[in-house]
This record gives structure tokens, sequence and C-alpha cells, in this order.
């Protein structure tokens, strides 16, 4: 009885927010974020373990295999999705994420990373991206864009809050016991999934106007046809190499600029709240001003930065490092909130869980690459300068493959107006 009259509260779509934006916060700040900041004592450790110097290439080769792990699960999980609804998925993947990381804890070699971050990459699918884009776009008709922009923005609060804070812990623990305590966190999720979430509003229309609004949209090979798809998951893939390029190396390079570990993890925290500022900022003006028009404004503001870094990782200058990062991620954070907005706005909620599952596996191909390739490059020269030019370049790109995005907002107006 309690959960029908949740369901039918319509500012109960606010709570499902709130859910969405704590898990996107967890599965994200405690992945990509937060774990940065034991780089280094990683390599060390390895170090001593194996009697041999682990590259930083072999260490980030890790988040590729997450992302790779990850685009294994992001189709059939959006298939899944569509047809038994997001709530199963989601307390699968908190479960399997707690467990890993107390495996975690006791980690002594490369391949134990690996293994573990293989894991970890259906968390984020479970977890992450895909399930939560289809949660809100079934609450949300009337300002999807700004619900999608503060869900979104719970990944950038995750990685801005945990990287500092675990550095800080630090300073009374040791990084074993840090990620002892984090392993709790998903546990806690579980309870609140399990007894908050709901899959959709009970509508309060007729019968035939609740199916529209589920049903609108295209089908899945219909989708396959249409171009906007795939200079969507283009743009997608050069985007998320460059982000993941600098998120996982941002640490490394400041502690290289002359840092300490606690002024190095505040690198994390400017690139998140950038991106926190972008994804919230977007989701407000995407409706208003047009999408397409905002979505290359915040192209030009990742360049930008992605120029700005490139200059300081040769004069290690910390105006350029700081302003750069900080820049970077607000342009970052806005594109992240178009994709997922476009995805569902373009093709609407019918196969949603599918066109979401597709463009995250085929995003995952830059994902993947960019933290392995920037550390490669930095292997190879002994600096970043680079590997952040090479990042440049690729934002370059997505800003070509955004330009034929074909986006009618009259249209994709007309069309939420008639179904929800």
């Amino acid at each position: 009885m309690i959960s029908i009259i949740q369901n039918k509260n319509p500012n109960y779509r606010w709570v499902i927010l709130a859910i969405s934006f704590l898990l996107m916060t967890v599965v994200n700040g405690m992945t990509f974020g937060g774990p940065t900041v034991f780089d280094d004592l990683l390599l060390e450790n390895l170090k001593n373990a194996s009697g041999e110097p682990i590259s930083r290439a072999e260490l980030k080769f890790r988040e590729s295999i997450m992302i790779w792990s990850a685009a294994g699960f992001g189709f059939l999980s959006g298939t899944f999705a569509d047809k038994f609804g997001v709530k199963p998925i989601m307390l699968t993947g908190l479960l399997l994420f707690s467990s890993l990381y107390f495996i975690f804890v006791d980690v002594q070699t490369l391949t134990d990373i690996y293994l573990i971050y293989l894991g970890f990459g259906p968390c984020l699918i479970f977890v992450g991206s895909l399930t939560n884009v289809i949660l809100i776009s079934k609450w949300f008709t009337k300002n999807r864009a700004l619900g999608l922009g503060i869900m979104a923005a719970g990944s950038s609060i995750g990685s801005a809050f945990l990287t500092p804070f675990y550095a800080w812990l630090m300073n009374y623990m040791d990084w074993r016991s840090v990620i002892y305590f984090n392993a709790f966190i998903p546990l806690i999720m579980i309870v609140i999934v399990l007894f908050l979430l709901h899959e959709r509003p009970i509508q309060t229309r007729s019968s035939s106007n609740q199916k529209n609004a589920l049903m609108s949209g295209f089908l899945f090979t219909e989708a396959l046809k249409s171009k906007n798809l795939w200079f969507l998951i283009l743009m997608a893939m050069c985007i998320f190499y460059t982000m993941m390029g600098m998120t996982t190396n941002a640490f490394l390079f400041l502690r290289d600029s002359g840092f300490d570990r606690q002024v190095a993890s505040v690198s994390a925290t400017i690139l998140f709240i950038g991106s926190l500022i972008g994804k919230i900022s977007c989701g407000f003006f995407a409706e208003r001003f047009g999408r397409k028009k905002v979505l290359i404004s915040y192209f030009i503001g990742f360049i930008s930065g992605s120029i700005l870094l490139t200059i300081a990782a040769g004069t290690k200058d910390a105006i350029f490092i700081w302003f750069g990062l900080g820049i970077f991620g607000t342009g970052f954070g806005g594109i992240y909130t178009l994709k997922q907005l476009l995805s569902a706005d373009l093709f609407g909620l019918r196969s949603l869980g599918k066109i979401t599952g597709l463009i995250n596996l085929t995003d995952t191909i830059g994902s993947g690459l960019g933290p392995v390739m920037t550390a490669l490059f930095f292997d190879m020269t002994g600096n970043y300068q680079t590997s952040f030019l090479i990042i440049t370049c690729v934002t370059c790109l997505g800003l070509i493959f955004s330009l034929f995005l074909d986006v009618n907002d009259s249209e994709i107006e007309r069309s939420k107006s008639e179904s929800g």
C-alpha cells in the first residue's frame, strides 16, 4: 500500500532522482575517481612484490579492462531492462560491487587488480548510466534534461568527493583499510533500492495514454538505420577517450608536476566539480536554447581545456593546470548530459535499453583506449605533452561528428507532449 501511494505521488520522481544520483555517485566514484589516489602506492607495492617495476601503462590497463568488460554486458543488460525493468539489474550490480571491494582489500599482484576491474565492468552497467538513463527517462517527461543532468552529476560528485576523502583518510589508516571501509557502501544502497525505488510512476490517465508514454519511439531496427545513432556513437567514442585518458592520469600528472599527494588529489575534485557544473547547467540550457547549439558550446569549452592542459604539460604552470582541468571538466559534463538526453529524445522510450546498450558498447572503445594510450605515450616520451595533444585532436574530431547530428527541438518537444 505504501509503495502504491509513493508511486502515485507526482513529486515522488524527485525521490527517484535522488536515489539515481546516489547510485551514480557510488558506482563512478568507487571505480573511476577514488581509486586513482592509490596509484603511486600500488605501483610501489607491485614493484616490491614482483621485484620488477610496473609501468603506468600496465597499471592503467585495468581501466581498459573494466570498460571493455562493461561493454560485454551493455547490450544484453539494455535488452533485459526493456523487458523486465532496471531494479533487478541494479540489485545484482550492487551485491557484486560490494563483494569485489572486499576482495580488493587483499590484492597482491597486477593480475589480481585486472581480475577485480574485470568485475567492476558489469557493475558500471548494472548500477551506472545505462539503467539510470532508462529510469529517469520514464519518470521525467517534463524537465527530462534537468533530471538527466542531476542524475549524471552524481558521477562527478562521487569522484570529486571520494578522491580527496580517500587521501584524507590515509592520514589515519592504510590504503587497504580505506578500501575495506568502502565495501559496505553498496550494501547500504541495496536497502535503499529494494524498498524505495520504483520502475515507473502509476499513471492517473487512461491505460492507453500510459502505454503510449512508455511505448513511443523507434524500434531498435529502425534506430540502426538512423544516421543520428551512428554520429552519436562516434561522438561518444571520442569524448570518452579524452575524459577517461585525462581522469585516470591527472593525479600522476600533478605528482610529476611537483604537487604532494593531498594537493594532487584535488585534481580529481576540480575536474569533477567542473563536470558537475557542466551537467547541471547543460540540463537547464538544452531545452531552452536548443540541444545542438548548447552541445557545440560545451565542445568549445572541452577543446579549450584540452589546449590549456597540453600547454601545462610542457610548462608545469599551475594556473594553466587548474583552469585547464576546470574548463575541461565543465565541457565534458555538458556533452555527457546531452549524449544521455539525445539518446532518449531522438529515439524515444520503446527500445531505449537496447539503444543505450549499443551506445555504451561502442563508446567503450574510446573509454578503454583513453587511459592506457595516455599512459603509454607518457612511458614513451617521459611527459604528458604528447598524450594531451592527442586528447585535444580526438576532442576536435568529436566536435566534427556532433555537427552532423540532425536535432529538431520543436519536433522532440511535440512528441514528448503527445506521449506524456
